[in-house]
């Protein structure tokens, strides 16, 4: 619970910028009420103003249309000429212009109030008209010069070819006897020679702009940078108080709900699927209202921009959440205790065993064996994986630091850490192996430190065959225990066998074990030596035949009975 509002306590000082927002519209609105009377006899007047004007221009438009008719009906009688729609075009406008000085409200807007018509592409194109015309204008720069280097190169292109046409046709002026043939020529010479001159002044203008341009523009990114940098001064009170709201209410959003788990949870043990399903729909109407509290903003600093680019960022969003609709249903699926991992059970993460303390749109696992055993994960990393109940006293890690623990591949010692990464292991002698935790428990760790066994195999000769299977396992059973309770401090052996293990080839074969306790784990390599050697001072003792393996050679000469 520590964890869980250490996380959301930062979150929680963006409410201040709730409160800014609660005064924003209050005193708008009084400034409106109180400046209402002013306002409306300035728009009277300015009415008054400006409606003979447009009075006399819609008159000039009819006329011109009634002159159009009779022009267009005395030729062919086609009254659909694109001049006549023109016309009638601009005094529609006209007519909406009046409608709006005398009345203030939108004849054609009016009249459109019970039309649904929709068109997608006009509606995404003024959302992003605003944007496309600052990066429009950041490049404005760039895109004249290139136009102008395009003309420049035309020009002088033109020019070779009116240079080309004059000495042609002056070559064949000096030739030509005909006068009718040198008419020709001469007119063709005059308009090329015109030509000529044309191209060359626009040829020297268009250098000229082009100096100009290059002696005053700067590169693409300064523009680019130069844009953005008013974009932000100018928008920089409706940027920070839109994204002050959205923070405001989510902060709110997370406060409420933080209040509402504690009060719950003190009276419910567990949370119950009801406290589930109405945690899940809170947060995600903590979310939207976050984002239209955002939108009011805009809307109430009449910062159409950013409105937009806001309406985009949430187009967008949609969109993405529809083609990840099947992920976010087993998503939902699993914060609601439905899926296939459930609270407070166990599940494997990276090869290693977590209880799913509590699940959440960020989960947290808990391993309570490993040093720094948490982990805090969305919920999407868990579609796909599965838990179980944990049994009863079943134990989340095979060791705990300080733990003497012998490995399938050999090494032995104690565990000087373990973490969800790394498990580091200190062999007698001072040396430290390495594992990552999944390779450490794939290599079946033996735990030394809640007690062990020590075993040899010992062989006596044949010659003690009458006394094998009971005077001398007697015999060396109380001399291993006599031996070892001197030798081990109290209580640390805590159990002495010896078996008959088999008949072997030259020996009789024991199977020798003394279980000692936890507390001297660290001394397992030196009981091993010690157990050999108290059996080999045992046979001593009793004057048992410790064989040697024989090899029997039979030749071909040896005759047989």
């Amino acid at each position: 619970m520590m964890t869980y509002l250490l996380r959301h306590c930062l979150s929680s000082c963006l409410v201040l910028f709730v409160a800014a927002l609660l005064t924003l519209q209050p005193a708008q609105a009084q400034t409106v009420t109180e400046s209402e009377t002013d306002e409306i006899e300035e728009r009277a007047l300015a009415t008054i103003d400006v409606l003979p004007s447009l009075l006399e221009l819609r008159q000039s438009i009819e006329d011109q249309i009634t002159a159009q008719i009779d022009l267009e009906a005395g030729e062919n009688g086609d009254e659909a000429s694109p001049e006549l729609l023109r016309l009638r075009h601009e005094l529609e406008e006209i007519e909406e212009q009046i409608s709006i000085a005398m009345s203030g409200v939108s004849e054609r807007d009016y009249q459109s109030l019970d039309q649904y018509d929709f068109d997608l592409n006009s509606e995404v194109e003024d959302l992003i008209e605003p944007f496309v015309l600052i990066v429009n204008e950041a490049t404005s720069g760039a895109r004249q010069l290139e136009r102008a280097r395009r003309d420049q190169t035309a020009a002088e292109k033109r020019i070779e070819n009116a240079l080309i046409a004059i000495g042609n046709i002056e070559a064949a002026l000096a030739i030509s006897t005909e006068p009718t043939v040198q008419e020709l020529l001469n007119a063709n010479l005059s308009i090329w020679r015109e030509r000529y001159e044309l191209h060359q002044a626009q040829a020297q203008a268009l250098a000229q702009r082009i100096n100009d341009l290059q002696s005053n523009r700067t590169t693409v990114g300064g523009n680019v940078n130069s844009a953005f940098e008013v974009f932000f001064r100018d928008r920089s009170i409706s940027l920070f108080l839109g994204i002050g709201a959205f923070l405001g209410v989510l902060a709110l959003g997370r406060i409420l709900m933080l209040a509402a788990h504690f009060i719950l949870t003190r009276r419910v043990a567990e949370r119950t699927f009801a406290m589930r399903l109405g945690g899940v729909l809170f947060s995600i109407a903590i979310l939207i209202g976050s984002f239209v509290a955002m939108l009011a903003v805009f809307n109430i600093r009449n910062d159409w921009l950013l409105l937009g680019l806001a309406m985009l960022l949430f187009i967008a969003a949609l969109w993405l959440m529809l083609r990840m609709l099947p992920n976010l249903v087993e998503q939902l699926w699993v914060l609601l205790n439905l899926g296939a991992v459930q609270e407070r059970e166990r599940v494997l993460f990276n090869g290693v065993p977590y209880r799913v303390e509590r699940l959440s749109f960020f989960t947290d696992l808990v391993n309570p064996a490993l040093d720094g055993g948490e982990f805090t994960l969305p919920v999407r990393e868990l579609v796909g994986m599965h838990s179980r109940p944990a049994a009863e006293d079943e134990a989340w890690f095979p060791s705990i630091k300080g733990d003497w623990v012998r490995l399938a591949d050999g090494n032995a010692g104690q565990i000087i850490a373990q973490t969800p990464e790394m498990v580091v292991l200190e062999l007698l002698g001072g040396a430290r192996v390495t594992y990552q935790t999944a390779e450490y428990l794939s290599a079946t760790p033996e735990n030394l430190s809640h007690g062990y066994r020590v075993e040899i195999e010992f062989g006596i000769g044949y010659r003690h065959q009458k006394t094998s299977t009971n005077e001398v396992i007697t015999q060396m059973r109380d001399g291993i225990r006599q031996h070892f309770e001197s030798y081990l401090p109290e209580g640390e052996l805590t159990g002495v066998d010896v078996e008959f293990l088999r008949a072997g080839a030259s020996s009789l074969d024991y199977e020798v074990e003394i279980d000692i306790a936890g507390t001297s784990a660290h001394r397992f390599e030196a009981l091993e030596r010690e157990l050999a050697r108290c059996v080999v001072d045992l046979a001593t003792q009793y004057d048992w035949e410790i064989p040697f393996a024989q090899l029997v050679v039979h030749t071909s000469g040896d005759k047989r009975p």
